[in-house]
């Protein structure tokens, strides 16, 4: 064989070896890939799962209806929240001592605590009543008393100046020191702005000759105090002052379901006005969406009959819950033999948040050794959940043992109504999860650390722990 023919076949043998090394080539990336999309449905590891919305009795925290503190009974009901108001004179009936034990034990807020459920605080200098009386200490009237006492169609009581300096820096105390005490965990989630005006609503009845609410000036000083003085609560004012604005601050409305005043309540909200009183003004400032970053609450009315509010006045009561995006309503809520009322649960529903998953993706990356899961969040409420709790999820086996979990990435407070987040986590492939696994999402309360709260979706729900896929195995 001449050299042209040996280089020929030379060639012909390097053609050859590399279509052998393609074709080996190509074989493997098929056979990768036949594993790469086939093992996951070989063995059923791969899925996907949607879900329709639950509107039924989830467990909701820090939303719903806020009962009175006092009574325990209401625990019945499964209320998550409850109601406390504090006078200055029961808080610090001596000055400088402050009466922890008699908040406790009035407002039984250790028990509160070991059932999970968090608080409404409103601090209160003047409270009318039916018998004459002071609702700030007697040491404290001793040194100020330039007040006046009242009987009128609020009741009767005792009217401060608010602006007299004693009075001022005496409250400065008594506000940080109270809030010093609820700062030591998140059970007071929520706290309105009182101290100022009858039941603390920043307003005084303009007719009795009583001192009137201070300037603005000094009203901003009232509301810086309570800024500084709770540090994980969410602050409301009672109408959207330009401090509750500026301020990052909520509101609140104690006339809910009253058509009128709920309407001016929202014009307010919508395009702002003033407070004027005594030759002085407090500016409003329009916040129209507040509620998509700071909390609305209040009460329902006591001019009008629950039996209207939540019956033949149902439709308005509801059209004005949803206007108003309230989170909580309390303490004038329904009662236990008021719960039976047709628009109570109705009511109930137009209340806070509603979080819920509406689908669900999990795919194995088999090279990757992964599950990667991908959930899809959505809130069918009328607001946000404005603390950014955080989120577990949890794989068990089929024989229910947990064997693997980890945080979830997601704030849930990015969760608008109508909106969707989605949150994306890897789990580490386990070869024993052929055999069946569960997934479960938690959401954990920071003040118990346990889980708390359930999805509104029509799943399995135990011990806080929403449970929204389960592979039986091959």
């Amino acid at each position: 064989m001449d050299k042209r023919e040996m280089a020929r076949a030379a060639r012909v043998k390097e053609r050859v070896r590399r279509v052998v090394i393609l074709l080996l080539v190509l074989l493997v990336a098929a056979v990768a890939l036949g594993m790469w999309f086939a093992i996951p449905y070989v063995y059923g590891l791969s899925g996907q799962r949607s879900f329709e919305f639950w509107d039924g009795a989830a467990q909701s925290p820090l939303t719903g209806y806020a009962y009175p503190a006092w009574n325990t009974a209401t625990l019945a009901m499964d209320p998550q929240l409850v109601y406390i108001d504090v006078t200055w004179a029961e808080w610090e009936p001596q000055e400088g001592i402050y009466d922890i034990t008699g908040l406790e034990t009035r407002n039984n807020i250790p028990f509160w605590k070991e059932n999970g459920k968090h608080a409404v605080l409103r601090f209160v200098c003047d409270r009318p009543g039916s018998e004459s009386h002071m609702d700030i200490p007697q040491w404290l009237f001793n040194q100020t008393g330039d007040g006046a006492f009242y009987d009128n169609s609020y009741g009767k009581g005792y009217s401060p100046a608010y602006d007299n300096p004693v009075f001022l820096e005496a409250h400065r105390a008594a506000l940080a020191a109270l809030g010093s005490y609820c700062s030591h965990d998140t059970f007071f989630s929520y706290v309105e702005l009182g101290s100022l005006g009858h039941w603390g609503e920043w307003h005084v009845f303009p007719d009795e000759g009583l001192p009137p609410m201070p300037d603005v000036e000094t009203c901003w000083e009232y509301a810086g105090q309570y800024s500084d003085s709770f540090v994980n609560a969410k602050l409301l004012m009672r109408r959207p002052y330009v401090m509750a604005a500026e301020g990052g601050m909520g509101v609140y409305n104690d006339m809910a379901g009253d058509e009128a005043a709920t309407a001016e309540w929202l014009e307010w909200q919508r395009s702002g006005g003033e407070y004027s009183y005594a030759g002085n003004v407090i500016p409003y400032q329009a916040v129209e969406e507040i509620w998509n970053t700071a909390p609305v609450g209040g009460e329902f009315t006591s001019g009008i009959p629950m039996d209207q509010l939540l019956g033949s006045r149902l439709q308005t009561t509801l059209s004005l819950l949803e206007q108003s995006h309230m989170t909580f309503i309390g303490p004038k809520a329904p009662s236990e033999s008021e719960m039976e009322l047709p628009g109570a649960k109705e009511a109930l529903k137009r209340l806070g948040y509603h979080l819920w998953i509406s689908n669900l993706d999990v795919r194995i990356h088999f090279f990757q050794g992964v599950f990667r899961l991908e959930l899809t969040w959505e809130n069918n409420g009328a607001a946000p959940l404005y603390f950014d709790w955080p989120v577990m999820m949890y794989v068990y086996d089929n024989q229910g043992e947990l064997r693997y979990w980890d945080s979830v990435d997601v704030d849930l407070t990015q969760v608008y109504p109508g909106e969707k987040v989605i949150s994306t986590s890897e789990i580490p492939f386990n070869d024993i999860f052929r055999q069946g696994y569960t997934v479960g999402i938690a959401i954990l309360d920071p003040m118990t650390e346990d889980p708390a709260m359930q999805l509104s979706m029509d799943i399995p729900y135990q011990d806080g722990i929403n449970y929204i896929y389960t592979y039986q195995g091959s």
